[in-house]
C-alpha cells in the first residue's frame, strides 16, 4: 500500500512538473528597443514621430504625438484608427496595412485637438510593399468540405469582426512570448487552396502539434470568446487591450472562458483538428484596429510600454 501511494505521490509530482514546464516552455520574446523615428511631423506645438518608412502587407506602424493634445485620430486606408494617450510618454496609434491591400502610395492624415481646441492636420505618404504571399494546396475530407463555402467562410470573419473591433483604452499586456515551441508549417497571408480550386487567405502562422499538445497565451489580457466557429473549431480569443488580440484555433480543449484573465503563459487550452483543419495543429493568428496582421511580425515589433 504505501509503496502504490508512493508511485502514485511520483506521478502526481511528474504531471505538476510537466504542467510548469509546459507553462515556460514558449519562447520569451525579448521587448525590442525603442527604434528612432523615420520620420517627424510638426504643427504649432505638436509633433508627430513616425517609426516606419513604408508598410509591407498585412503588417502595422505606429505614430507617437506629444503637446498638449486632448483628441486625435489617423486616417488611412478609408480607416480611422484610434490613439491613446501612454501619460507622460504622449499618444500612440497603430496603422494598418491590410493583408489584401495593393502595393502603392496611400495618404496618411493625422487629425489632432489640442487643449486649446485648435484642429491640426499632419499629413504624409505611406508606401504599401507587396509582402509576396505564396500558394498553399491542402486536400479536406469529404465531411469538412463545406467549410470552404463562401458564406460559412463570410459568416465566420463578420462575427470575428464584431469581436476584434472594440478598443480598450488600457495596456493589458507586459511582454510577449510565442504559444509554443514547435515548428511553423504555413506563414500569414498565404493563399490557401482547399482541394485544389478553393482559395482563402490565412489570417495567422500554423504550428505543427499532435492533439494535446498545450498552448500558451503570448501576452496578458482578457478571454472576450471561448466556444466554437464552424472553420477555426474550438477558438480562444483574448483582449490585450490598445486594439490588440490574439486568436488560437482548432483546438481539442479549452482551458479557459469568456471574461477570464489570463496571464502570459498560462495555459489556455490544447491543439487538435477541429474546425476547417487537415490535421492536427495550432492557428493562432493576432489583430489589432480590426485588423488582421503578420502574427511573428507582431512579436517582433517595438510597441509602447
Amino acid at each position: 500500500m504505501v509503496m502504490i501511494m508512493n508511485k502514485r505521490l511520483l506521478l502526481s509530482v511528474l504531471l505538476a512538473f510537466c504542467l510548469l514546464a509546459n507553462r515556460l516552455s514558449a519562447q520569451e520574446v525579448t521587448p525590442p528597443v525603442r527604434p528612432a523615428p523615420t520620420e517627424t511631423l510638426t504643427a504649432p506645438g505638436i509633433s508627430a514621430e513616425v517609426y516606419f518608412s513604408q508598410l509591407q502587407q498585412g503588417t502595422f506602424g505606429i505614430i507617437r504625438l506629444t503637446g498638449s493634445i486632448t483628441e486625435a485620430r489617423a486616417l488611412f486606408l478609408n480607416r480611422q484608427y484610434p490613439f491613446f494617450e501612454r501619460p507622460g510618454d504622449g499618444w500612440y496609434a497603430f496603422v494598418i496595412a491590410a493583408i489584401d491591400a495593393r502595393p502603392r502610395d496611400y495618404p496618411l492624415a493625422l487629425m489632432i485637438r489640442d487643449t486649446a481646441g485648435t484642429d491640426s492636420t499632419l499629413n504624409k505618404v505611406v508606401t504599401i510593399t507587396n509582402a509576396n504571399f505564396t500558394n498553399q494546396n491542402f486536400n479536406l475530407s469529404p465531411d469538412r468540405v463545406y467549410l470552404t463555402e463562401p458564406e460559412v467562410e463570410r459568416l465566420e470573419f463578420a462575427r470575428l469582426n464584431v469581436l476584434i473591433s472594440p478598443v480598450r483604452p488600457e495596456r493589458l499586456w507586459d511582454t510577449w512570448q510565442m504559444p509554443m515551441e514547435a515548428p511553423l508549417i504555413s506563414g500569414f497571408g498565404q493563399y490557401r487552396i482547399f482541394n485544389q480550386n478553393i482559395q482563402t487567405r490565412h489570417t495567422g502562422v500554423d504550428h505543427e502539434a499532435p492533439v494535446g499538445t498545450p498552448v500558451a497565451a503570448i501576452g496578458r489580457g482578457e478571454v472576450v470568446y471561448a466556444g466554437r466557429l464552424d472553420i477555426r473549431g474550438n477558438y480562444v480569443l483574448i483582449d490585450h487591450g490598445y486594439g490588440i488580440y490574439s486568436g488560437y484555433a482548432h483546438f481539442s480543449q479549452l482551458n479557459v472562458q469568456r471574461g477570464q484573465t489570463v496571464e502570459k503563459g498560462q495555459i489556455i487550452g490544447l491543439t487538435g483538428n477541429t474546425g476547417r483543419s487537415s490535421g492536427p495543429h495550432l492557428h493562432w493568428e493576432v489583430a489589432i484596429n480590426g485588423e488582421w496582421v503578420d502574427s511573428i511580425e507582431f512579436l517582433a515589433a517595438w510597441l509602447p510600454s
